[in-house]
């Protein structure tokens, strides 16, 4: 038989076949870790993505809800606080346009809100609507008005196009004024007292309280038309403050709510501050901040933590303010008299 046609014994055709079959499954395990991780790869990526956009959605919902509530809710209370939540979104076209459209509210907290945010959010495309609720009936809403019309024309005139709010580690509009006993933008408007915080935490040194009453004090301090009233201020004296100088009295009552440690490493603090009448100290509004320290524990990583939250609780101060006294001045007797008579 010639060469050419050679018959391969069996033995050795097995024993080719077996070398092939465990080329293939070498080359298969070489290349099974490589899809893998490829696989993962993409995965990783589509979670990301995933992740990102429902942050976005999620912050579009509560903006939307937001919008909807200061348009269409019945009760001036849930609209007011719209208006001042606005005030702490991203600035946005619909954001301007409903708290534009809210100076127009039946209710004059509703409306002294939603001029407070819009001197927040900085866009001059608002001073129109700003301008005319300057001749609004209620003093407050004027006022209200005035404050963020001159916040809004500085920023027309430094930067024409519309500017966004700030972070909330820098000072927005309606703090950027240099610091000083009752802002920059205007005479003292409200007369505010600052508690020492309490809490109910174990753990919290005297000092971390002490310097949180601090950091509220020129917080407040630094927002327009605020004047801080000396501590342990006896009632009756602060009364002939309030009336010889015709100020709104307010009361900054906080607490650190708890402390936590976090799953490897930082501390999570949520403080509330409490916002009353002065010095009858009735409550107005309460407002509430969160702040993590991550990688840190110990007393310092608290003080970082607590200061963090508190700004994060005063951002919608002034709205606040503006709102309750203006809901206050509505509920006077001497103007539910007057409108009976009219």
């Amino acid at each position: 038989m010639s060469s050419r046609h050679r018959v391969v014994p069996a033995r050795a055709h097995h024993a080719a076949r077996g070398r092939a079959r465990a080329s293939l499954q070498t080359g298969r395990r070489l290349v099974r870790p490589v899809l893998i991780t490829a696989v993962l790869i993409k995965a990783g990526a589509v979670l990301v993505t995933l992740l990102a956009l429902s942050s976005v959605a999620f912050a579009d919902a509560r903006t939307d809800y937001l919008v909807r509530a200061l348009r269409t809710s019945p009760m001036y209370r849930v609209r007011a606080q719209a208006a001042i939540s606005l005030g702490a979104v991203q600035t946005e076209p619909q954001v301007v346009e409903a708290l534009g459209a809210a100076l127009r509210d039946d209710h004059p907290s509703v409306r002294a809100a939603a001029a407070s945010s819009l001197e927040r959010h900085g866009d001059p495309s608002a001073l129109p609507a700003l301008r005319a609720a300057t001749r609004d009936r209620e003093r407050a809403v004027q006022q209200a008005a005035e404050r963020a019309i001159r916040t809004l024309e500085r920023v027309a005139r430094s930067q024409p196009q519309r500017v966004p709010r700030g972070s909330s580690g820098s000072r927005g509009s309606s703090g950027s004024s240099s610091r000083s006993g009752s802002g920059t933008s205007g005479p003292a408007r409200y007369y505010v007292a600052v508690g020492r915080p309490g809490t109910n935490v174990r753990g919290v040194p005297r000092e971390v309280l002490d310097r949180a009453r601090d950091v509220i004090a020129s917080t407040a301090e630094g927002i327009s038309g605020v004047e801080i009233a000396p501590e342990n201020e006896r009632p009756r004296a602060a009364q002939r403050v309030l009336s010889q100088r015709q100020l709104v009295g307010y009361y900054l009552d906080s607490s650190i709510v708890e402390i936590d440690q976090r799953p490897g490493g930082g501390l999570r603090a949520r403080v509330s501050v409490v916002l009353q009448s002065y010095p009858d100290r009735n409550i107005r509004s309460m407002l509430n901040g969160s702040a993590t320290v991550m990688g840190a524990t110990g007393t310092q990583a608290q003080q970082q933590a607590i200061e963090g939250a508190i700004r994060g609780a005063l951002r919608n101060l002034p709205q606040a303010m503006a709102a309750a006294a203006a809901s206050a001045q509505a509920a006077s007797p001497s103007r539910r008299g007057r409108r009976g008579r009219r």
